[in-house]
Parts: structure tokens; sequence; C-alpha cells
């Protein structure tokens, strides 16, 4: 009778064990969900973080490599017009010596010996300066077609920063690290919190405007004079080039009863209409006579010249290019990327049936495209301040991400 009793008490506790040991059975299995969902929202928080940042540097990198090949463009521009500012000077340099060597031959050619020698030299200087002049004839059309068709490249270019396409490149680019996340997207912004919201959208809002607007299309008409500074300090950039052209490449020799003079100068015009360089050359000569020198006289009938217009009548230089716009200071581009996914995305394990959050995940990475001159360059700087702000003419733009103004999570 005894064990009878005993035994049933026995039972009696294993029933009351058993509700216990269930319930802690689920608080462990809630537990266990609670810590596997959290880890999964941590691992998909830490993704959609390289997502943002991985889309935001790759929309400030292809924009500054949009920035830079504007700006290579324009030195190509401006160094073809230089060119043919080269080609301009060398026919009125041949030129002069052709009809230098012409007049003396005129006047020396009854002289025995030396009129064969100067036959012979002006020959020479003959088939040199039609060689010039052939040349010139083919290669300054060439240059001028092939400026118009950096002016071609760089409107292509302008046009391409649209952010329709900025867009699809940093949604691309965010996509690679996982399908189900949105980038800028209007609608998963509205589920974002109130104040978050409104600050995304005023920076979204910016960069729409800020990025197509930031360059503009210049005219020799409306930069005040920017292209021909340009001009100006590439030749100043090496000596012998601004000597040859923008300078005097002559020469002066004076005697007892003779001084001898070598001119020569090119110059540079450019307009909305067109552009032309003009080069020009001479020698002249004067003697000593018994009341003091005697007027200046031409070596020749009338001076050397040449010019682009002569070879391209159509000639336009740099009409037109790209630059930043407004007044020249240290401008700087701001892209945003704001990354969304939807929590219910989320790979998470079911809570006692409780829904997901309607709230995405969210972050936001900003990436900056500034202009940055390095240390030691071989480009020279533009204008003659020792401090050079951004331009399109220097290819010194650079992306890199920056401090966030926000990084959220719902």
């Amino acid at each position: 009778m005894k064990r009878s009793s005993v035994a049933l008490s026995a039972r009696a506790h294993r029933g009351q064990i058993a509700p216990v040991a269930l319930l802690g059975v689920l608080i462990s299995s809630a537990v266990l969900v609670l810590m596997f969902n959290t880890g999964q929202r941590i691992t998909e928080k830490s993704q959609i973080t390289n997502a943002a940042d991985a889309a935001a540097y790759s929309g400030a990198v292809w924009t500054a490599r949009h920035l830079n090949f504007m700006a290579y463009t324009n030195r190509a521009m401006v160094a073809n017009h230089a060119a043919v500012g080269h080609f301009v000077s060398y026919v009125s340099w041949t030129r002069y010596v052709h009809d230098s060597i012409d007049y003396i031959d005129r006047v020396t050619q009854w002289i025995p010996i030396v009129g064969q020698y100067i036959d012979i030299a002006e020959q020479i200087a003959e088939q040199v300066r039609e060689l010039a002049e052939q040349s010139a004839q083919v290669a300054i059309p060439a240059i001028d077609l092939w400026n118009a068709n950096f002016r071609a490249a760089q409107v292509e270019a302008q046009a391409s920063l649209a952010l329709n396409n900025l867009d699809e490149l940093m949604q691309a680019t965010a996509q690679s690290h996982d399908p189900d996340i949105r980038l800028n997207d209007r609608g998963e912004l509205s589920r974002l919190p109130q104040e978050l919201r409104a600050l995304v959208e005023a920076q979204l809002l910016a960069q729409h405007a800020n990025v197509p607007g930031f360059v503009r299309r210049y005219t020799a008409s409306n930069d005040e004079g920017s292209v021909s500074e340009l001009i100006e300090a590439s030749l100043r950039a090496n000596q012998d080039v601004q000597r040859w052209i923008s300078g005097e490449r002559g020469w002066q020799e004076t005697g007892l009863t003779f001084r001898m003079r070598k001119e020569g100068t090119t110059e540079h015009m450019q307009s909305a209409q067109g552009a032309d360089w003009q080069a020009r050359d001479q020698l002249r000569y004067r003697t000593r006579r018994p009341f003091g020198w005697s007027r200046w006289r031409r070596i020749g009938d009338e001076a050397s010249t040449a010019s682009a217009r002569e070879f391209d009548g159509d000639y336009a230089g740099v009409p037109s290019y790209y630059n930043v716009a407004g007044a020249p200071n240290d401008r700087s581009l701001r892209i945003a990327a704001v990354a969304t996914k939807r929590q219910a995305r989320v790979a998470t394990a079911d809570l006692l049936g409780m829904q997901s959050s309607s709230v995405p995940i969210s972050t936001v990475a900003i990436a900056t495209v500034e202009f940055k001159r390095p240390s030691a360059t071989d480009f020279p700087a533009l204008g003659r301040e020792e401090r050079e702000f951004a331009n399109l003419f220097n290819p010194f733009w650079e992306a890199r991400l920056a401090p966030l103004i926000v990084r959220e999570e719902s």
C-alpha cells in the first residue's frame, strides 16, 4: 500500500514538471529565433551599407571621369589651335626666306659665281615654301575638323551627366551586391521616418539639379576672355614656343655702316564667329650716311605673311567649350546613395506569427567629386594666380567617400 502511494506521488510530480519544461523550450526557441533574426538583420545592414558606399563612390568616379574627359578635350582643342599657329608661323617664315633670297638673287644675278649659288639657294627655298604651304593646306582644315569632333564629344559627355544615367549606374552597382536593394527609390523613401525622409529627399533634389548644372557651355563672346588667356598661358609654358609665336622670332645686327633687323610675329584672334592666326615676317636694313642713318628699307617687295583663314576659310579655332559654371571658386559635387531593402525580403524566422516591419532597412552614403591639384605636376597652373580654382582645363577631378550626415537604420 505504501509503495503504491509513492508511485502515484512521483507520477504527479512528473506531470507538474512537463509544463515548466515545455515553457523553457518555448522561451529558448524564441531566444534562438530572436538571435537569428537579429544576426540576419545585422548582416543585411552591413551588406546594404557596403552597397550604398559602392554606389555613391561609383557615381562619383563616373562623374569625375566625365569632368576629366572634358578637361582633356579642352586642352586638346587649345593644343590643336596652337599647332595651327605653328603652321601659320612656319609658312610665313618660309615665305620670308624665299622672298629674301629671291630679292638677293635679282640683285646679284649678274655677279659671276655668286649669282649661280644664290639662284640654287632660291630654288631650294621655293621648294621648301611650297611644301610648307601644301602641308598647311591639308593640316589646318584637318585640325579644325578634329576640334569640331572634340566639341561634339563634349556635348555628348555633358548630356550623359543627366541624373537618369547616374542613377542607373548607381542602381546597377548596388544590385550587384543584392538584387533586392533599391537605390534612391521614391516609393521606398516614403516609408522612412519623417525627419530622415525630409533630409534625404532634400539631398536628392539638390543632387538632381547640381550634377547636370555643374558645367556650362561657354563661347568666345561670353567667357570674358578665358579661352584667350588659356592660349596665352599655354604659350608662356614654353619660352621657345612663346618667342616663336607670340614673341619676336627675329634678330638684329649692327655694323659700322649698316644695320639689319629681322622681324617676325604671330597674333591670334578668337571670336564666336571664328578664329585666325596672322603671321608676318620681314627683313629690313638701313645704312649710315654722312648726316645719320637712312630710313629702314625692306629686303623684298613686301612683308611675308600667312594666316589660318588663307588655308581654311571657315577656321573656327576654339569657338566653344565647357567649363565649371559660375564664378571661379572651390566647387565640388556631393553624390548621395540611399539604399533600402524591405524587411520582408530579409531571410528571418517567424516568431509567433509576428509580421515584418513595413519600414525598410536603410542606409545613406555620400561621396564627393572635388578638384584637387597635385603637389607636383607637369600641367601648368591656369592663369596667373598662385591658387588654382576648380576648372575644366586641368584633369584633377577625383572622387572620395565623405563623412555621412545621416546613416540610419529603422
